[in-house]
């Protein structure tokens, strides 16, 4: 194969797959690992993958993206995720609930008569649930990033480290079963990293997009995750790989 054809087939698989192994490259191609490394280095420098351990993976979504961007992307499938993550919660809970936009869809989807104490450090998520009368909000201050739509830094992680979770909503960028959570700012991912300590369990709602994907900066492993809410049409090979580890796949 050419250069060209192997970074093609490359390409196609982390289409259908969502992620590549080096060694089957190597065996596929007929050439040597080194020269597959060389390959997913390159795709990797042209932003087309993220390399991991053993292979690549996909790259992550909008890793440029604002949060006013992305609030346009997939809003009817981020809704449905939304009705189907509320699912999960019982009166009395306390909750972590960070940024993004399929959690301000989540916060949006709370039904009013549950009572619930809910930490946030995103703008949107307090919006959505300021007039729920059965909602204890507490806000996560720090220095707002106007592009995240979240309070990051010393602050914030203070804030956290003085309250426990029964769960926490957390937001992702890329979702790997072998990489596990990821987030593309290293301050936002701190501040998920101290919420995901400090929370009994992890729910997480992902688009078809974000899954077999992987962002820069790592926040929890795949065996925290309690619950994952994925659509329907999700790759059963992925989800499998999830379950495997412990989580409970909702479907929406």
């Amino acid at each position: 194969m050419l250069t060209e054809e192997r970074h093609q087939f490359i390409r196609d698989r982390l289409a259908a797959d969502g992620r590549v192994l080096a060694g089957e490259l190597a065996s596929r191609f007929g050439v040597s690992e080194d020269t597959v490394r060389r390959d997913l280095r390159e795709l990797a420098k042209a932003g087309q993958l993220r390399r991991v351990y053993g292979g690549a993976v996909a790259s992550a979504p909008f890793a440029a993206a604002t949060i006013s961007q992305r609030g346009s992307h997939a809003v009817e499938e981020k809704l449905r995720l939304a009705k189907v993550a509320v699912g999960v919660l019982t009166s009395g809970q306390t909750l972590f609930i960070d940024g993004g936009t399929t959690n301000e869809a989540i916060a949006r989807a709370i039904p009013r008569d549950i009572e619930l104490t809910v930490a946030t450090n995103s703008l949107g998520v307090a919006s959505a649930l300021a007039d729920l009368p059965l909602v204890e909000l507490i806000m996560l201050g720090g220095r707002y990033v106007r592009d995240l739509g979240t309070c990051v830094g010393g602050d914030t992680l203070a804030a956290v480290a003085q309250l426990g979770a029964d769960l926490f909503f957390l937001g992702s960028c890329g979702l790997d079963a072998s990489r596990g959570v990821t987030a593309f700012d290293s301050a936002e991912a701190e501040v998920k990293r101290a919420m995901a300590r400090n929370s009994a369990g992890i729910v997480i709602a992902a688009t078809n997009d974000k899954l077999a994907t992987a962002a820069p900066f790592r926040v929890a492993a795949p065996d925290a995750i309690r619950h994952l809410v994925v659509e329907r049409s999700a790759p059963a090979a992925v989800l499998a790989d999830f379950q495997r580890q412990g989580a409970e796949v909702h479907f929406c």
